[in-house]
């Protein structure tokens, strides 16, 4: 089996491009979510679309923006 090629969804990609997405779910648990994946049922934005650095800011202060 060969190794899968380029970025995986949770990689930074490239800088300055709205990459990801912070998620919320009803037990305010967060994740980093990639865009371009559907948003898992239970799952809504709470944050972005936004830069990968920009997401892990927000997961940091609780899913908000600084």
């Amino acid at each position: 089996m060969s190794a899968p090629s380029g970025p995986g969804p949770f990689d930074p990609g490239p800088e300055g491009r709205a990459t990801h997405l912070v998620l919320a779910n009803d037990r305010g648990q967060l994740s980093l979510w990639p865009v371009w994946r559907q948003v898992p049922a239970g799952w809504s934005v709470r944050f972005g679309p936004a830069p990968h650095r920009e997401c892990v800011a927000a997961l940091e202060s609780g899913g908000k923006p600084d």
